[in-house]
């Protein structure tokens, strides 16, 4: 896990080069927090690709710190690590010095630590000095945790403020998809409002933000139960977040298709990992759906999912108020 590289940049000497490569930005800021807590601040440097050039960089790091021994120079929108996918980059590729470059990769300064940061799924392995620049750099992955790796980071979280979620809590946290940051900012919400050391979900709701996919899961359970005035004031929350009918007709259509999916796989004797594999889904989720009174009435769920079909035709053609439209539905059903 990224937590081993965290504690070796707190606690060995620093490399000349760091990569940051990952689409989650937590891992990446915390990574840099970390690298930064042995830098003096006014040996920080960030520089933008965008903006810069490379020259510039390995410039840069010729220059020697006036403040400490060592400096930093975090390297921001580094485009010539991955895949060109604009004729812009491509002029780059075009102008990239590459030979200076893998000779200053492979002859570093003791005084300099270059962290390029890439906020890409992936870097381009093809080219040559991506292949030279892993061969000389700590290479530091920023993607979204693995289901474990999040539980775990999830309880810490907790345990920072001396409290401990319960699992049922980890669970629903981990389904969740939502960025790390986000995550974080409710964790500590609830942890510092829960009374007892033991955090409970209903704990945690009571102080959590409004998000989209809960709202959309609740709404989804109050229609098929025909729990009509809940759906309604649901909905009309969502509107008040301005939400649009029609996303809202895509989503609960979504909900409907992934708890038919479950019904299929669960009567094919499939259990909840089994079924989460085959329909991409989180395994909390799944559990969820598989508790779920309906899931095993197909025919009357494909009987809603037409009539959802219906409401987003008549949202797309008819001249009444959209709001409405979707409204009289959730009535009726």
């Amino acid at each position: 896990m990224i937590t081993k590289q965290w504690q070796a940049i707190l606690n060995n000497p620093l490399a000349p080069f760091y990569v940051i490569v990952g689409s989650e930005a937590y891992l990446r800021d915390e990574t840099l927090k970390r690298i930064q807590s042995r830098i003096d601040p006014e040996e920080w440097f960030s520089m933008d690709m965008d903006q810069q050039s490379i020259d510039d960089v390995m410039l840069e790091t010729d220059t020697m710190p006036f403040f400490s021994e060592k400096k930093a120079i975090v390297v921001h929108n580094p485009t010539f690590l991955r895949a060109a996918v604009k004729d812009k980059e491509k002029e780059k590729k075009d102008t990239f010095p590459q030979k200076e470059f893998l000779y200053w990769l492979q002859h570093p300064t003791d005084t300099a630590t270059v962290i390029f940061v890439a906020p890409y799924d992936k870097l381009d392995d093809r080219k040559k000095l991506v292949k030279e620049l892993k061969q000389v750099a700590v290479v530091i992955e920023a993607n979204p945790l693995s289901e474990n790796d999040q539980k775990s980071w999830i309880v810490s979280q907790f345990r920072s403020h001396g409290k401990q979620p319960t699992d049922e809590l980890v669970d629903w946290i981990a389904a969740t998809p939502l960025s790390l940051s986000f995550k974080r900012n409710e964790i500590n919400k609830a942890a510092i409002f829960a009374k007892q050391e033991e955090v409970s979900l209903a704990d945690y709701q009571e102080v959590a933000s409004p998000i989209l996919e809960e709202n959309v899961f609740a709404l989804t359970e109050a229609y098929l139960l025909n729990h009509r005035q809940k759906a309604v004031s649901i909905y009309n929350e969502l509107l008040k977040q301005k939400e649009e009918p029609l996303k809202l007709v895509a989503l609960l259509a979504g909900q409907l298709r992934l708890l038919i999916q479950v019904g299929y796989y669960k009567k094919m004797g499939y259990h909840n990992q089994q079924i989460a594999g085959q329909i991409k889904a989180h395994p909390y989720r799944v559990k969820l759906m598989m508790e779920h009174p309906l899931v095993d009435r197909e025919e009357l769920l494909v009987e809603k999912l037409k009539k959802l079909a219906e409401v987003d035709m008549q949202l797309k053609s008819s001249y009444m108020k959209k709001e409405r439209i979707l409204e009289l539905y959730l009535l009726a059903n």
